[in-house]
This record gives C-alpha cells, sequence and structure tokens, in this order.
C-alpha cells in the first residue's frame, strides 16, 4: 500500500517537473529567437536578408536623403544598397535593428529614429549631418509586450521548481527501473514541446501576431536557430531513448534475479 502511494506521488511530481522543465526551455529559445534585440543586433547580416526588412529600412533612408539633400534618387539608392550589403555598412544599421526590434516587443517606449549623423555613414555623405532624425515606422505589439514581461520571470522560476520537483521524486519513487522509465518518456516529450515552442512559434506563431514588414525579425532568427534547435531535440529524443532502454534492462535484470518462489505441496491423507 506504502509503495503503490509513493509510486503515485512520484509520478505527480515527476509529471510537474517535467511541465516546468518544458517551459524553462521552451521559453528560452524563445526569448532567444523573439524577445533579444541584442541578439538581432548581432546577427545584423541575418535579419537584412529578409528583403522586406531591408527594403523598408533602406526606402526610409533613401526618402529622407534624397527630400532633405536633393540627391539623385538612383545613386542614393545604390550607395545605401551597397552599404546594407557588406559587413561595415550592416553594422552600421545594427542599431537601428536592434531599436526596432527593442520598440516591436515593448522593451523601448520610444519611437526608432535614425539621426544625421547615422544617416551620413550610410549614404556616404557628411552634409547629412545636418539633416534631422528620421522615424522607423515600426509597430509596438502589445501581445509581444506581455509575453516578453512573462518570460522574463516564468523561465527562471519554472527551472528551479523543476530541480526541486524532480529531486522530490526521485528520492519518493521506490523502483529505480520505474524512475527511468518516466525520465525517459518526458526527455521524449521535452523534444516535442521544444520543437514547437523552440521553432514553430517563433517562425510563424509570433510573425502572425505582427503587422509590419518586422514581422521577419523573430523568423529570420529561428530560421538561424534551426541547427541549434535540431541538436537540442536529438540530444533530448538520444537521452529518452537510452533511458527507456536502460529502463528495460533493469525491469528484465531485476525479474532474472528474483528468486522463484516454491510451495509445498501437502497430501491430505484420509484415516478411517
Amino acid at each position: 500500500m506504502i509503495r503503490s502511494v509513493r509510486r503515485s506521488l512520484a509520478g505527480l511530481l515527476f509529471g510537474f517537473a517535467f511541465a516546468c522543465v518544458s517551459l524553462a526551455v521552451s521559453g528560452w529559445l524563445l526569448q532567444r529567437t523573439a524577445f533579444n534585440p541584442d541578439r538581432t543586433a548581432s546577427m545584423a547580416d541575418v535579419v537584412l536578408e529578409d528583403p522586406a526588412i531591408k527594403g523598408e529600412l533602406t526606402s526610409v533612408i533613401v526618402d529622407a536623403a534624397t527630400a532633405q539633400l536633393g540627391l539623385p534618387r538612383a545613386d542614393v539608392q545604390a550607395t545605401v544598397d551597397q552599404v546594407a550589403s557588406i559587413p561595415a555598412g550592416q553594422a552600421l544599421l545594427a542599431e537601428v535593428l536592434h531599436d526596432a526590434h527593442a520598440h516591436m516587443i515593448g522593451l523601448q517606449p520610444e519611437p526608432v529614429q535614425i539621426t544625421g549623423p547615422q544617416m551620413s555613414q550610410i549614404i556616404r555623405n557628411q552634409a547629412a549631418d545636418a539633416i534631422p532624425a528620421v522615424t522607423l515606422p515600426v509597430p509596438e505589439v502589445h501581445a509581444l509586450s506581455v509575453t516578453r514581461s512573462v518570460l522574463r520571470w516564468l523561465v527562471p522560476a519554472t527551472a528551479i521548481v523543476a530541480v526541486i520537483l524532480g529531486l522530490l521524486g526521485f528520492a519518493t519513487h521506490p523502483e529505480r527501473s520505474a524512475v527511468f522509465r518516466s525520465l525517459g518518456f518526458g526527455f521524449l516529450l521535452l523534444a516535442v514541446l521544444v520543437a514547437v515552442l523552440g521553432y514553430v512559434v517563433p517562425r510563424y506563431a509570433v510573425p502572425a501576431l505582427v503587422d509590419s514588414v518586422w514581422e521577419g525579425v523573430p523568423r529570420e532568427l529561428a530560421e538561424d536557430s534551426l541547427p541549434l534547435l535540431i541538436g537540442v531535440v536529438l540530444l533530448l529524443v538520444g537521452a529518452g531513448l537510452g533511458l527507456l532502454a536502460g529502463s528495460g534492462m533493469s525491469r528484465r535484470r531485476n525479474r532474472y534475479n528474483t528468486p522463484v518462489k516454491t510451495y509445498r505441496y501437502t497430501e491430505e491423507r484420509n484415516w478411517s
């Protein structure tokens, strides 16, 4: 009876622990792809591979430069396109991409602006230093802002709770082979959740919330993180299958080592 109660309690603890681990790992991956402006700036070359984002950014710069300085549009466009295609130029645009991403997720309330000094470096014309700052039309998405705020405390909290519940589950469960079996299924489930929340959500769900060309930012970052995500998923699947195999071997070993129960049969004799 006591073993049955301990087994049920351990199963419940492991269930909650796996749920917390799933939230922590998936939330961390989601933070990395959809809610990290610093990574957006460091991956400016990847983000600028999106033609919509690159076109929006360059068109705003070209429009401001031609309107304020009276320069030929074709020449300015050619210069900006060249700058945006080389590492040095992408480094100049990284700060603008950082601010755009930060504003979109509610981390930076101020509007995204390109200053005159920034403009002069991008269009290669010192006269642009005197141009007033140009505002980039980036929307702030309330749903992303709320999600970012929740993930900021949810990820560390669930990670801590998962460790505590996992240790309690180990200490409570009376059968080691059953523990390995539960862990194996848990790792396989975690692999599925990581794939969904680490790639599918930032690749498809998050961009669906952004009614702007800037929806391409989390999509491009998710694509760039795909090799890391595949590695994590394969590691979890391998760990899960290994634990399941170890659980089966442990159960067979215990069965072989269990003494065969013998029973004495007494012959009933009737005496007359």
